[in-house]
């Protein structure tokens, strides 16, 4: 599978599905920081920090906002939208400025080309390996532990990111961990490397939220064919687990 992955990869690393719309014109400094957005249907920028206010425009997914600093904004405006926690934000798209909910954007890369999406089967074990491959630098080689029964590689990638890949005779399963990461942004990135509206609205229908004592979800469960557990980790880390249960050969 991992040969068909990375000829997959050279084949179409310059066929994008052009989700973004708008091209890196600003740099990051220390007054802004640069996200993108994960709502599929695009996310609202409102003339005031909350939801009711007007709407100014609709940020395409994947287009990248900059937040800017708000000196009206005494204080954090918290909120909880769906079933995200999240802060009401200042940012500028394409020179206009507005609040937006951030729970609903990421600073991780967003997933734009063909082989980090889905092919209307919802299996994101592939995407989700394509997209640690393409997107993070590795930090040294991958380790094999071969145990007979199971073979397992661990790949670690810079900034802290891991990818830790385990075979049996019955399986595949892949699992990713990501630093500096919130749950929802892990829930949102799956989300966008589903290719159809049906595949999304079936990841949704299918997604359990479990709660910890202080009421924060911290793990999420999506029970399909290929099940997905992403589970919010100490440190600011997020696991992402994936498995399915007809690649496994025990030829990793």
């Amino acid at each position: 599978m991992k040969q068909m992955i990375l000829i997959l990869i050279g084949m179409v690393m310059l066929s994008t599905t052009g989700f973004s719309t708008n091209p890196e014109t600003t740099p990051e400094t220390e007054n802004t920081k640069m996200m993108s957005v994960v709502a599929g249907s695009g996310l609202k920028m409102r003339t005031a920090p909350k939801l009711s206010a007007q709407t100014i425009k609709v940020i395409p997914f994947g287009d990248m906002v900059f937040e800017v600093i708000d000196t009206s904004m005494t204080d954090i405006i918290s909120d909880r939208i769906e079933w995200m926690e999240g802060e009401w934000i200042k940012v500028e798209h394409m020179g206009d400025q507005g609040y937006v909910f951030n729970g609903f954007l990421t600073h991780l890369p967003v997933p734009q080309f063909d082989f980090e999406l889905t092919y209307e089967d919802m299996d994101l074990v592939s995407p989700l390996e394509s997209y640690v491959s393409y997107r993070f630098d590795k930090d040294g080689e991958a380790i094999i532990y071969d145990n007979k029964d199971e073979i397992k590689m661990v790949t670690n990638y810079m900034d802290g990111h891991q990818k830790i890949e385990i075979e049996d005779a019955f399986m595949y399963q892949i699992k990713v961990k990501l630093s500096d990461t919130e749950i929802h942004e892990a829930y949102n990135l799956l989300k966008g490397m589903l290719l159809t509206g049906y595949e999304k609205t079936t990841y949704e229908n299918n997604a359990v939220f479990v709660e910890n004592k202080y009421g924060e979800i911290d793990k999420i469960r999506i029970n399909i064919e290929n099940p997905i557990e992403i589970k919010q980790l100490a440190g600011n880390q997020v696991q992402i687990r994936v498995t399915n249960y007809s690649y496994g050969n025990c030829g990793l």
